[in-house]
């Protein structure tokens, strides 16, 4: 930007535009002036000749009307406008770039609501008045025209839940404004469901609160929800119901049943998921047991079963007419809230047609069903694990990932409705790595100022693990740019955790002094909470350098430092917490086991029975799988770290030019969220230049080959996995080709070339397919 508004030239211009203005008024005659500055009739261009006949017409006074003297300073305007140069702009102290770029251009289609009429143009029908003139029909609607309604319904259910305005789709449908008045049994029904539906999926996305404005409109005209009847939300699946079998007796006597079982199977299906969406609304503000789920798990596959009768009678409806605004030609009127809308509104609605609405109903019906297996996680661990995969199979349905929210957290704040979040971070960390001193037979479990302790780190951690959940619960973007600021918490956490293990240590010696060796033992193995609060930190942490390739923010000279983070550090402090945790939980069950046996010995000594020989079991590894998996996270990571290494040095990576570019800058800004961490210590960018300096001594050849050795350590790790899922085995496709590709340039394939490869992220979002060009 260029200011120039106190240069002479603009000044003068300026001056101009404004001494012209002046002269053109000094003709007005001053007798119809008054202390207000008015102007006559005759000088206001924007009243038209008929309106200001009827002014003179009245008695009235006419300074009663906001009327002004508009001057013509287009010419005047472009003259000054001529002083400015290409790319310059004019810049004040009340109007700077952002109010240019959030003013509205009058006269503009896009913009200006009113410039979407001509003069001649009726004004759009409104319920009433489509209603007096014969175009909207309340009774004897024929079974096309049902179908038509019902699937237009639907894409505007679908694009109302992709972000678009509940004006601008859902209520152009005239139906949907007095359902009360329709005659129609069926379409009466499937129009209360609908205004009904509306308010229950609003009050489970504003209750659960993880959307966002690109998410999810939540504002509209909420005069059009107003309660019209008596009529009961509960109630809405009995009229769906008596609909039902109305037409089901009818289809028996009549020529065409298919039809007509066409028009219920919509009914039905309105019906079976209005009453799961009811039934998580309710579980929302309650409790959320089994024999609710179970329910909500009936409809829910109900509503399933339906859906490929729907796609297969979409031809039987009336079909919205070519390049029209409107979803169907009976009902709709797609312009009836024009003038209630803000004016920078999007005017231009693009809806869903009806086939793909139909599969989005069905995609996501089954993610609802995905959303009820939460009740099955019964720690933070597998809680935290089902959010993080969920968020990846549908992180773009706020529907879905609202209700997964409501069920965990209700709103009463308690983990299911039934469990403070406080005894659910308790019951976790026994779960995760089952701390003695948590297990209510030990003997210091009544010990008040070790539970006092305890007591006030869960309080402490409640608000930092419940927003982590809540963060996986946002749209893929959002979350980034959420865990770029919340994984600084963690840090006072991780503080107090470390207090509270050295507070247990303490205690251990005491004990240990004192003789009490059992008491000693229970404590001896107290750093299991900072192991757990920085578990879920390098969880956090990792996240949000990977979702940097979903989004497609690191250009490709940046992936050497972001797969060197994870490779040298990160990772890393994941395989020690686990491994570390695993070693405890096998040596507690190794000392429980001693400790039964000395019991039982002793038993038996005082009975004089030689007890029976037991076999010893087989100890179990509960985090072997996960420790695999981040093992070959760890290899595929190194691999990229050392090809994207040879690479550079071979001259094949596009660097950007130094002169509008920083690379320190850069670093500093990706790794910024992590600066304020205590563990791990935060890596300086001279760190990583020496790092990677030594690392590029070798010849590329030698780090082509580390590469590759990289990429079939990561294939081994994958290939131990039991029973991989879809995820693991793309990303054991993109090792083994990466292993190939590694080779080949270790043997000095392309060596002269200093042509770019491709990264193809369509295997999987983190790991590319390197694609020699």
């Amino acid at each position: 930007m260029h200011p120039i508004v106190n240069e002479p030239g603009f000044q003068a211009a300026s001056m101009a535009a404004a001494m012209a203005s002046v002269d053109s008024t000094v003709d007005i005659d001053s007798e119809t002036s008054d202390a207000a500055g008015q102007y006559p009739l005759e000088d206001c261009g924007f009243l038209d000749p008929e309106v200001q006949r009827i002014m003179r017409s009245n008695n009235e006074d006419s300074r009663e009307y906001p009327v002004y003297g508009w001057i013509d300073i287009t010419q005047d305007f472009k003259s000054a406008c001529s002083e400015l140069s290409l790319g310059e702009l004019a810049q004040d102290m009340l109007f700077g770039l952002f109010e240019a770029m959030s003013a509205i251009e009058m006269m503009d289609p896009k913009m200006d609501v009113g410039m979407g009429y001509n003069k001649n143009d009726t004004a759009p029908h409104t319920f009433d008045s489509a209603v007096e003139a014969g175009v909207l029909k309340l009774n004897n609607l024929t079974s096309e025209e049902l179908i038509g309604v019902f699937d237009a319904l639907f894409s505007c259910i679908v694009s109302w839940l992709e972000g678009n305005s509940m004006d601008q789709v859902l209520f152009t449908c005239l139906y949907l404004h007095s359902p009360a008045k329709i005659e129609d049994k069926s379409l009466k029904a499937f129009s209360h469901a609908v205004r009904h539906l509306i308010i229950i999926v609003k009050n489970i996305i504003i209750s659960s609160s993880v959307n966002e404005e690109e998410d999810f409109q939540l504002y509209g005209n909420s005069s059009l929800l107003a309660p019209e009847d008596s009529l009961q939300i509960a109630n809405i699946p009995n009229m769906l119901k008596e609909a039902e079998d109305e037409l089901v007796r009818q289809s028996k006597t009549s020529a065409q049943p298919e039809d007509i079982m066409a028009v219920v199977h919509r009914l039905r299906f309105m019906r079976h998921f209005y009453q799961a969406i009811y039934s998580f609304d309710c579980a929302m503000v309650s409790k959320v047991d089994e024999p609710t789920i179970n329910d909500i798990y009936k409809h829910l596959n109900a509503s399933l079963e339906l859906t490929p009768q729907i796609k297969k009678t979409i031809d039987k409806g009336t079909q919205p007419k070519p390049e029209s605004e409107c979803p169907n030609p009976l009902g709709f009127s797609s312009r009836v809230h024009d003038r209630s809308q803000p004016p920078t509104f999007p005017r231009s609605v693009k809806m869903r047609d009806r086939p793909s609405s139909i599969t989005f109903l069905e995609e996501l019906v089954q993610r609802l069903k995905y959303a009820c297996k939460i009740i099955r996680m019964r720690d933070y661990y597998s809680s935290l694990n089902f959010f993080i995969d969920f968020s990846r199979r549908s992180g773009q349905c706020i529907l879905s990932r609202s209700v997964l929210q409501g069920l965990f957290l209700t709103c009463r704040r308690l983990v299911f409705g039934t469990i403070p979040v406080k005894d659910f971070l308790w019951d976790s960390v026994r779960a995760f790595n089952s701390p003695p001193i948590l297990n209510p037979k030990n003997p210091l479990a009544g010990d008040p100022d070790i539970q006092m302790s305890l007591d006030s780190f869960f309080r402490y951690c409640i608000s930092t693990f419940t927003q982590f959940l809540r963060i996986c619960g946002f749209n893929r973007a959002r979350q980034r740019d959420k865990l770029s600021r919340f994984i600084e918490s963690f840090d006072s956490i991780q503080v107090d955790a470390a207090r509270l293990d050295s507070h247990l240590s303490m205690l251990a010696n005491e004990k240990a002094n004192e003789g009490n060796e059992a008491a000693a033992a229970t404590l001896k193995y107290s750093a299991q909470f900072a192991t757990w609060v920085l578990y879920n930190c390098f969880r956090a942490m990792m996240l949000y350098l990977m979702s940097g390739f979903e989004l497609e923010l690191y250009s490709v000279h940046e992936f050497l430092y972001i797969y060197w983070y994870p490779y040298e550090l990160l990772i890393g402090f994941i395989v020690s917490a686990l491994t570390r945790t695993e070693n405890n939980l096998l040596a507690q069950e190794e000392y429980e086991r001693e400790q039964q046996a000395k019991i039982q010995a002793a038993t038996s000594a005082k009975n004089r029975n030689k007890p029976k020989p037991k076999k010893n079991k087989k100890q179990q590894k509960p985090y072997r799988q996960e420790i695999f998996y981040y093992h070959a996270l760890l290899s595929m990571c190194g691999g990229f770290y050392k090809a994207m290494g040879a690479l550079t040095k071979d001259g094949r990576i596009r660097q950007p030019m130094p002169k509008f570019d920083s690379e320190e800058i850069r670093f500093n800004r990706r790794f910024a969220p992590f600066a304020n961490l205590t563990s791990p210590p935060p890596v300086s960018y001279e760190e990583f230049k020496s790092i990677r300096e030594h690392m590029m001594r070798a010849p590329s050849s030698e780090i082509y080959a580390i590469a590759a050795k990289h990429f079939d350590q990561a294939r081994n790790a994958l290939e131990s996995i039991q029973n991989p899922e879809q995820e693991i085995l793309d990303m054991l496709q993109v090792a083994k080709v990466n292993y190939v590709v590694m080779n080949v340039l270790a043997k000095g394939h392309q060596k002269d070339t200093k042509r770019q490869p491709d990264f193809d992220f369509s295997k999987h979002r983190h790991f590319p397919i390197i694609k020699l060009n």
